[in-house]
């Protein structure tokens, strides 16, 4: 009657220990509230979290070489230029290079794979380790096989968390905001803009190395001198002149207020991860996880709660979920998750969670493939592969 029944509301602590105060008091009375309202499975579904995301920035361990460890992301769905609408950034952990390449919208895996070799693989080899955003080309079936080819060990962040892969979150930033300011009106002309922001990137010092990507990767800065006050013959070529200083000098100044931004607002704005453990019952933010419920407003903020069956990582976790949600990827990181509070309401029944129907395509990620065969007694598909699940690399090997 002052929580649960439709003429309360399902109010917080505080409301609903206002209504029962306006009928009843006992000893206790605001403790029993508190877990009453904190136990409430319909409350935690359906509010949104009203504290700091749970996880401190996690740092990945420092290459010991240049290329060593890269990491890759694509900015897509930009306005058409030149036939392309996509880029995908490669950045090198060591030096911070970045490589920005031009895709179009309609990327296949082995595009994706051909962008590799021509840009990254021909001019600093084979990288030993990869990060992504899990994008489907990046865990798709021929690039598997082109890492495993070249003998790439494929890591990946854990799902719904792009702070996981931060460097290339970071680095989008800042070629997104260049591209912002120095686009034209009708944004058509980013693709021609594409080479000179990689170059303003590189030849920039980093805020964290203290010097330019250009320089830790070769040595030396690039020679170019541009002075607007020297007489040119052509003004096309003196405005030309004058943009690139003014370029320069602006993106300079965004890389390095971008990150030390990033770096700085990152730990502030987040709460040290709970305690989770084996066995533990958590819920699942529902944000990125498409039900078949027509809108998203009025869906619940999270599903069930789960049981925790593995710690996959030191921000990460993975769930057993039901057979409802097999397209689902089981692992999340802990800004995702929130702890299950126990009903110690005694005569109390939760009201049965709502059924989870999931309308999208399998997600199952795969971190490594272990070996291949052809079958031959297949009609088709006859060539099969063992792989290595993503949050079960300790509890079995599939095929």
């Amino acid at each position: 009657m002052f929580h649960d029944h439709p003429t309360a509301g399902h109010w917080g602590q505080n409301k609903t220990q206002a209504l029962v105060l306006r009928e009843y008091a006992w000893p206790g009375l605001r403790l029993f509230v508190r877990d009453y309202c904190k136990s409430c499975t319909t409350c935690v579904r359906s509010k949104a979290p009203r504290h700091l995301p749970y996880g401190t920035l996690k740092q990945l361990p420092i290459p010991e070489r240049p290329w060593n460890s890269i990491s890759m992301d694509l900015i897509e769905q930009l306005p058409n230029s030149g036939g392309y609408s996509t880029i995908l950034v490669v950045v090198d952990w060591l030096t911070k290079q970045g490589i920005f390449i031009l895709a179009h919208n309609t990327l296949t895996a082995l595009e994706l794979a051909d962008l590799f070799i021509m840009h990254v693989f021909s001019k600093h080899g084979v990288p030993s380790h990869v990060t992504s955003d899990r994008g489907s080309e990046f865990v798709s079936h021929f690039f598997c096989s082109l890492g495993k080819a070249l003998d790439m060990h494929l890591h990946f962040t854990s799902g719904y968390h792009p702070e996981g892969n931060g460097q290339t979150e970071r680095v989008n930033q800042t070629l997104e905001q260049y591209l912002r300011v120095y686009t034209n009106y009708q944004q058509d002309n980013w693709s021609q803009l594409l080479p000179l922001t990689e170059f303003a990137y590189n030849k920039a010092p980093n805020a964290t190395t203290g010097i330019s990507p250009f320089f830790a990767n070769k040595g030396y800065n690039p020679a170019i001198s541009v002075h607007p006050e020297r007489d040119l013959t052509s003004a096309r070529a003196r405005k030309f002149a004058v943009d690139l200083d003014k370029l320069h000098s602006v993106l300079r100044q965004q890389i390095a207020e971008a990150q030390v931004w990033y770096q700085v607002q990152a730990d502030k704005h987040r709460l040290p991860a709970p305690d989770f453990k084996v066995g533990d019952q958590v819920y699942v933010w529902a944000e990125h996880i498409r039900t078949t419920r027509p809108s998203k407003k009025l869906s619940e903020k999270f599903l069930d709660p789960f049981p925790i069956i593995v710690q996959a990582g030191t921000h990460s976790f993975t769930l057993r979920l039901p057979e409802s949600m097999h397209a689902v990827h089981p692992v999340f990181h802990v800004s995702q998750l929130e702890p299950a509070t126990l009903n110690t309401i005694p005569g109390r029944v939760q009201p049965p969670p709502p059924p989870v129907l999931i309308d999208g395509e399998l997600e199952y990620k795969i971190t490594e493939i272990l070996d291949s065969k052809i079958d031959w007694r297949r009609q088709s598909c006859q060539l099969l592969y063992l792989v290595c699940w993503a949050g079960y690399e300790d509890m079995r090997r599939n095929s």
